[in-house]
């Protein structure tokens, strides 16, 4: 069913709150928000979006009186109802309309009239691809009789069924078809009532199957490149799912694993393994104009891509399969196995996907994948590291007298990603609530001088404008982190022009900027690299980074010391935490307030959705300093249930006004709930102890930190605080069952630092690890009775 609201959310709520009965529509709203500039027309912003709830009623007769009632009501709004039910008149004030599930409905969020608009009409395919969702069935029964009726619709407009897929654990069943061009006209000259495929009531989204592609390039420069030459060795901590490496280069020979099930590899030619060269490089021994210690384990990869069989230079997920399916196919051969075979790589802790589907930018609903991922993180206790997706089709328009100035090409971008924001959406799978989504900074190692003809507009540091805007499902931080995605330049305007134009791109992989990556030689050379740009570098610089997190807990595992640290089973939540630990805002975040002439109210929410949780400081993971000391805390937490963490208060610090920071960072994995509309099972967050230090928030707001799986905290100030020898901030992790029962306790990592100025003379680290020797000594000897 689909409610249309007449009004704003808020009042809707308060409606639906004093009926009893109506507990559900309560929950629906409870998602939502008023409209504004994430949700407004593209060619007119002042135009309201209307706002919607959905859900599914699984009686048909509620549905057929629910809807009864309300045209009553609409024909006459004095009508008298049956006892009890009078108070629906005060819901029906609020709503335009309640009406079944319809054909515009099916394809309003997918964008599929907008995709064969564009480029269907001008092709000379005589089948179009599309994938079909249909709602999901309790029974084997149901599921097979609507996949059957919505086969036989396909069939009989002489369309066919490519692929079709049933994943119970996420509620999907989806149908990847060819339908004929002629059904496509026919819906762009009728709408979407004209063909039977999208009236039918069995069919809930029907959306553009588009080719996820990663172009490549036909010229490299041979050159070699430094990097720690040590190899790897024991068992693989990373799987990278992505195209076939060219495995015999000098910087990845020795160091792959590659396990191919369905022989992709033959597939290639050697000289069209580049993304999958690209991303083992950098993961392996990171941007190669620097590069850093290589990983000490080999990289586990599993080939999901292939060459696109239209154009040579690009990769593609394979065209006659589900993604949805391969995910899952690949995720259970390395943990389970399959076809009585062992686990492939049971060692894995860290999974690479560096994909954004251009026919799925987030919206409004999860995507089959993004709800696969987060089964999959939750249950194999993963940490699954996602591209936030390139939105490349959009560049920016600046005027050409603004070029020449930096102080005026600055504002320009700044306006530019902000006005922007709601068009560059992630990419599916990157809304997903339990991975970690990645954006890119314009940044890299690269320092060239460029061509007069070519200018870089993009401040070093802020967003790149290839990289999506938050926020993500249920207004969550996406994405999390940005992390170097390589510079993009762009050919300079003609100065003559006095109307702003659209920047066109001009990066040239032979030469910088952008990341430094090995490449497949076009004649088997070995040494062969390219620079580029892109999300997915970002994604696996982040994952190269919480590799780096795992090498450090592990050896603090191996550590004599007085201190017991979480054991293994809390090293993915731990990492994941420690990563957006060494996120903040940082420079950028006091530019572009200035540059955008944002209030103090607008400040904290508008860089939340441009910055995310900020860019990762690199110097800062998992790392402390003599003015910087950070603990870690780890557990497994129930419903209802409360843990407390204590943060021992340096002597140090006790009525001084020195600047301090603290910052607070707890990450778990939740299981999903694919019926409720909340979706996440487990509520986690704490309450920043903020009075207790003299600190106030800062950053990301407040009720924004707690709507994912990571909430981090950043609290600053200068207050007086005085406080005794043996004090303490407490910090408490609570955790609430948000839909449905929660029936096993939830993993959950916490870190948790303080810092001063560098140039204080508070020796903060060595203070805190005095008193928390202290502590520990204190409770051993209390858990000492006398015989």
């Amino acid at each position: 069913m689909v409610f249309e609201l007449a009004d704003s959310v808020h009042k809707f709520q308060n409606a639906v709150d004093k009926i009893d009965g109506l507990e559900f529509l309560a929950d629906l709203a409870d998602d939502l928000i008023d409209p504004d500039e994430d949700f407004s027309y593209e060619d007119d912003p002042t135009k309201q979006v209307p706002i919607t709830l959905y859900m599914v009623m699984t009686n048909a007769r509620a549905v057929g009186y629910l809807i009864s009632l309300f045209e009553q009501w609409q024909q006459n709004p004095q009508v008298k109802f049956t006892y009890g039910l009078n108070p629906l008149k005060n819901v029906f004030k609020l709503l335009r309309s309640i009406r079944r599930w319809g054909p515009h409905d099916r394809i309003r969020e997918t964008g599929l009239l907008e995709q064969w608009r564009e480029s269907v009409l001008v092709a000379p395919k005589q089948h179009v691809r599309v994938e079909v969702e249909l709602w999901y069935r309790s029974t084997s029964a149901a599921r097979l009789d609507s996949q059957q009726t919505v086969e036989n619709i396909i069939r009989s407009s002489n369309g066919s069924i490519v692929a079709t897929s049933e994943q119970s654990s996420i509620a999907y069943h989806g149908l990847l078809v060819d339908i004929p061009r002629s059904e496509v006209e026919r819906v762009l000259e009728q709408g979407p009532t004209a063909i039977d495929l999208l009236t039918t009531e069995y069919v809930m989204m029907v959306s553009p199957s588009l080719p996820v592609t990663f172009p490549a390039s036909d010229s490299v420069s041979p050159r070699h490149s430094d990097f720690d030459h040590r190899l790897p060795s024991g068992r693989p901590r990373i799987a990278l799912l992505d195209g076939v490496p060219f495995t015999n280069h000098e910087v990845l020979a020795g160091r792959l694993i590659i396990d191919d099930p369905d022989d992709h590899e033959s597939l290639y030619t050697t000289s069209q393994r580049f993304h999958g060269s690209a991303m083992a490089s950098l993961i392996i021994h990171g941007d190669l104009s620097q590069p850093g210690t290589s990983a000490r384990q080999p990289l586990y990869i599993r080939p999901i891509l292939q060459p696109d069989e239209h154009n040579r230079l690009n990769e593609v997920v394979p065209p006659h399969e589900l993604l949805v399916d391969l995910i899952h196919r690949a995720f259970t051969r390395i943990f389970e196995g399959d076809e009585n075979r062992d686990p492939a790589a049971q060692s894995v802790r860290i999974v690479n996907l560096s994909i954004g589907d251009p026919a799925r930018p987030f919206i409004r609903r999860l995507s089959p994948l993004a709800r696969l991922l987060d089964r999959l993180a939750s249950k194999y206790n993963v940490v699954i590291v996602v591209s936030a997706g390139n939105q490349a089709s959009i560049s920016p328009r600046l005027p050409a007298n603004a070029v020449g100035s930096s102080d005026a090409t600055k504002r320009e971008i700044a306006r530019w990603l902000h006005d922007t924001a709601s068009l560059r959406r992630p990419l599916s799978p990157a809304e997903s609530i339990n991975c970690i989504t990645v954006g890119a900074s314009h940044e890299d190692r690269t320092d060239s001088d460029f061509p007069d003809n070519v200018v870089d507009v993009v401040p070093t540091g802020f967003p790149a404008c290839f990289s999506p805007a938050g926020f993500g499902f249920r207004r969550s931080v996406k994405p999390e982190v940005l992390l170097p995605g390589g510079r993009q330049l762009f050919q300079k305007p003609d100065p003559t022009t006095e109307v702003p134009s659209e920047l066109v791109g001009v990066n040239n992989p032979e030469t910088p900027p952008g990341l430094h990556t090995a490449a497949p030689g076009l004649e088997g050379e070995l040494k062969s690299t390219v620079w580029s740009f892109g999300t997915s570098n970002s994604a696996a610089l982040a994952t190269r980074q919480l590799n780096e997190i795992f090498d450090i807990l592990e050896s603090l595992d191996n550590q004599t010391d007085e201190f017991q640290f979480p054991n293994q089973l809390y090293h993915p939540v731990l990492a994941k935490a420690l990563l957006v630990h060494a996120a903040e805002w940082y420079k950028v975040g006091g530019e572009l307030p200035q540059l955008l002439d944002l209030t103090a109210s607008e400040r904290r929410r508008e860089l939340a959705r441009l910055l995310g949780y900020g860019t990762l400081r690199q110097e800062r993971a998992a790392k402390a300093r003599q003015n910087r000391a950070l603990l870690l805390g780890a557990g497994s937490i129930n419903d209802g249930r409360q843990h407390e963490f204590s943060y021992p208060l340096p002597r140090g610090l006790s009525g001084t006004t020195e600047w301090r920071r603290l910052t607070i960072t707890l990450a778990w994995m939740s299981p999903i709930n694919v019926y409720s509309q909340k979706y996440r099972v487990a509520k986690l967050q704490f309450e920043p102890p903020a009075a207790g230090i003299g600190v106030d928030r800062k950053e990301v707001p407040h009720n924004t930190v707690r709507n994912g799986t990571v909430q981090h905290e950043i609290l600053e100030g200068n207050k007086v605080v005085a406080f005794m020898h043996n004090d303490s901030l407490s910090i408490n992790v609570q955790c609430r069952a948000e839909s449905g029962k929660l029936e096993r306790a939830v993993h959950y990592g916490l870190a948790v630092s303080l810092e001063v100025g560098s140039t204080t003379s508070v020796d903060l680290h060595t203070q805190v690890r005095e008193r928390l020797r202290e502590e520990v000594r204190t409770r051993s000897r209390t858990r000492i009775t006398p015989p």
